[in-house]
């Protein structure tokens, strides 16, 4: 068994990764348990005016942020903070949760959980990507957040921003899931996220940054994971990845700044997966085995906003997801499942058990969402073949 063509293949990968429509800086890391592979590369440049993308810059890590998120509760719960049963109501402001859910004329807010919340099994819209019912037309604005971002440019947004517009402009998919047995129905939600943050910072007293540093980036020496327009644990902020749309500068800093969504280098994003699935998060080992049992398969809605959010074969546990290609699309090689998670802007963070093998990268797009599930077998791939 040889890996030494191995770098060889994954700078292919990454040449085809850069040369794809648009993208205009990319990165990719890999690394094995044993600490055999420790391949990093990345291609463009940080901004149009910056210097190049190298595996030490720092970039918008978008949805991989759910990792840390579920990772501080189950931590918060470990220590008996809080516990997964915990209804919403109970945990944040009646201006918080009032009204939050309504279907079909029923108030099902009180039954939503922390649970719910991790695993989006909760029902709840999504106020980034879901659109308000209804034809599109003159008479009113059917437009989704992110679309409204990028017409109308940057603006703050709060925890009271996003369920004002929850309630206001949008409708839940279906009632909270029955989670004591038997299949329950999960609609990804990023609403779901930010209530867990509210959570977080309410039992706390404290800004979602200072809980992550204290009970996630110190303890692993997390130096160069930080919040947008935050200042690095260890020094100054410095300068991240610019976010694309197209060819085009995304520039929302207020907006990045408020959603909870980290900057992060591969490096740190290695360091931390290692440490959760070692079991250096947590004391007690249950905490990892709960965010991965059970997993629970998305369904394949067809709808606008779900065809930007994840969908099948994807399945999610509680703030974790695991991929593997159906067979009908790997027939010649069966591929490994990896767990970990994506974010929206092209950006993914997992591990595949079966080669003991991490996997970190992203392309800094903001409608990439898919470029992850198209990326990471093809690296599965390269190292399988690399190692015949």
């Amino acid at each position: 068994m040889s890996e030494t063509n191995l770098p060889q293949r994954l700078e292919t990968v990454l040449d085809g990764l850069i040369a794809r429509k648009d993208v205009r800086s990319a990165v990719l890391a890999v690394a094995s348990g044993d600490g055999a592979i420790r391949w990093s590369a990345a291609r463009g440049t940080i901004s149009p005016e910056g210097g190049p993308m190298t595996p030490a810059t720092p970039w918008f890590i978008a949805s991989i942020t759910k990792l840390f998120i579920a990772s501080a509760v189950l931590r918060m719960a470990e220590e008996g903070e809080l516990a997964l049963a915990d209804r919403i109501v109970d945990r944040l402001p009646d201006s918080i949760t009032r009204r939050l859910h309504v279907l079909d004329g029923e108030d099902c807010t009180k039954r939503i959980t922390v649970e719910h919340l991790m695993g989006h099994t909760s029902g709840l819209p999504d106020f980034l990507e879901d659109y308000p019912p209804g034809p599109k037309g003159r008479e009113a604005d059917r437009r989704s957040l992110v679309e409204v971002l990028m017409e109308e440019g940057d603006r703050p947004w709060s925890l009271e921003d996003t369920v004002r517009w929850v309630r206001e402009r949008l409708r839940p998919h279906f009632p909270p899931q029955d989670l004591r047995g038997g299949r329950a129905r999960i609609r990804y939600s990023d609403t779901n996220y930010q209530l867990l943050i509210g959570i977080v910072e309410a039992r706390r007293g404290a800004p979602f940054q200072k809980v992550l540093e204290e009970l996630i980036l110190a303890p692993l020496g997390m130096e160069d994971t930080f919040l947008p327009g935050h200042s690095r644990p260890g020094g100054p902020e410095g300068d991240a990845a610019v976010l694309y749309t197209g060819e085009e500068v995304v520039s929302l800093p207020r907006f990045l700044a408020s959603l909870g969504d980290l900057n992060s280098t591969c490096d740190d994003l290695l360091r931390f997966l290692g440490a959760l699935l070692r079991g250096r998060l947590f004391r007690n080992p249950a905490m990892l085995e709960r965010m991965q049992n059970p997993w629970r398969r998305f369904s394949f809605p067809l709808d606008r906003a779900a065809l930007r959010q994840p969908s099948w074969p994807i399945e999610y546990g509680l703030g974790m997801m695991r991929f593997r290609l159906p067979r009908l699309f790997t027939p010649f090689r069966s591929l490994p499942a990896v767990v970990g998670h994506t974010g929206s802007t092209g950006t993914w963070l997992f591990y595949a058990p079966e080669l003991d093998l991490y996997l970190v990268g992203s392309v800094n797009q903001v409608t990439a969402g898919a470029v992850p599930f198209r990326m990471v077998p093809k690296v599965l791939r390269a190292v399988a073949e690399a190692r015949e």
